[in-house]
């Protein structure tokens, strides 16, 4: 009896090792067609993204075929599906999304640009109400993406950075990936991430910090970043900011992004989200109302509105778009990134200057 039980065991274990061989084996085989459908993914997105009717050419909204729209005249070619799209052995779906629809990082936090007040507005809005915080997150954003070797009054530079545990040195240069704020001097994971959010463990740079405003060595309350005892940020920069783009898409933008532009509070905002949205309050849908150009922002400012200004800051247009591509081959998945810029005589240029995958 012992025998056939070891036997036994033994034969279980070598069918199990021969399976996850197989398995392996397969998902090796799988790689290269893999890729080539992410890459399919991406050139379908750059098709979608060049195909809008006439009277939408000049301008970008969420009830258009690139980001799931359903508006009639979404698309001028029909029947071109980016959900579940039959493709060699597999099937991939794209999904697009634009960078316009947050402020750009980079544009905020140039001196020699007028957005630079955004930066102040949206440390507001995410619930940063200390004046001396404030000025220190926003110098060290400057200091960060400034190529400069001295420091703001408030900022930081490498001399501060190669003092924490692990060090590191101050970027001087452009930001990225907007997950680079978290090594920034005064953004805590509750500031990047807002208090309720889950799932985002402390990175290594992270449980260390020096200074004014210390990063957190841990998450006291587990699974989120709640503390009773600490400030509440109910939104995160990581919901107002992206790290590419250009000016903010009033056609795709939230409210909470809507309502960073000077000069307009949260019901301005609901009320050009309101407009925008048409009579079912729904974006992406056929009654939607896209804005043509940033002049009709008057129509929601209300008596004293001003829109000279806003053209500074806003546009109905989107230049750079992150693609996201989800292959499956039988039980094997894989997600790819791309990111699409538009150039070009009249932004109809699209092409991929990224590709990368997960």
């Amino acid at each position: 009896m012992l025998t056939i039980i070891v036997l036994s065991a033994i034969v279980g274990s070598m069918a199990i090792s021969m399976s996850t061989e197989m398995r392996l084996a397969r998902n090796t085989t799988y790689d290269a067609q893999m890729e080539w459908m992410g890459r399919s993914g991406i050139e379908l997105a750059r098709y979608a993204l060049a195909n809008k009717c006439p009277e939408q050419r000049n301008i970008d909204a969420l009830n258009q075929f690139w980001a799931g729209g359903t508006s009639p005249c979404s698309n001028d070619v029909e029947n071109i599906p980016l959900k579940n799209v039959p493709l060699g052995p597999g099937h991939i779906t794209v999904t697009i999304t634009d960078m316009e629809r947050k402020w750009d990082i980079n544009l905020v936090a140039n001196p020699r640009q007028p957005q630079m007040d955004i930066l102040n507005n949206a440390l507001k809005e995410v619930g940063v109400t200390d004046a001396e915080q404030i000025e220190t997150i926003r110098d060290s954003i400057l200091d960060w993406v400034n190529p400069s070797a001295s420091a703001g009054f408030s900022g930081a530079k490498s001399d501060y950075y190669l003092h924490l545990n692990p060090p590191y040195y101050c970027k001087n240069g452009v930001i990225d990936d907007i997950s680079e704020l978290l090594l920034i001097k005064g953004i805590t994971p509750e500031i990047y991430w807002g208090s309720n959010s889950t799932n985002h463990p402390v990175s290594a740079y992270q449980q260390h910090g020096s200074g004014t405003f210390d990063q957190p060595t841990q998450n006291r309350n587990g699974a989120g970043f709640h503390n009773s005892d600490e400030p509440q940020y109910p939104v995160g920069l990581v919901e107002l900011f992206s790290a590419m783009g250009g000016k903010l898409n009033i056609n795709t933008a939230s409210i909470k992004t809507l309502q960073l532009i000077p000069g307009l509070d949260e019901t301005m905002a609901a009320r050009i989200l309101q407009g925008r949205t048409g009579p079912d309050g729904v974006d992406g849908t056929d009654d939607d109302v896209p804005l043509q150009n940033p002049g009709e922002l008057s129509e929601f400012l209300g008596a004293g509105g001003a829109t000279g200004a806003l053209a500074n800051y806003v546009d109905v247009r989107s230049y750079v778009f992150q693609v996201k591509v989800d292959a499956e081959i039988d039980d094997y998945k894989r997600t790819f990134y791309g990111i699409v810029s538009r150039g070009g005589g009249g932004g109809q240029q699209i092409q991929c200057v990224k590709f990368y995958w997960e």
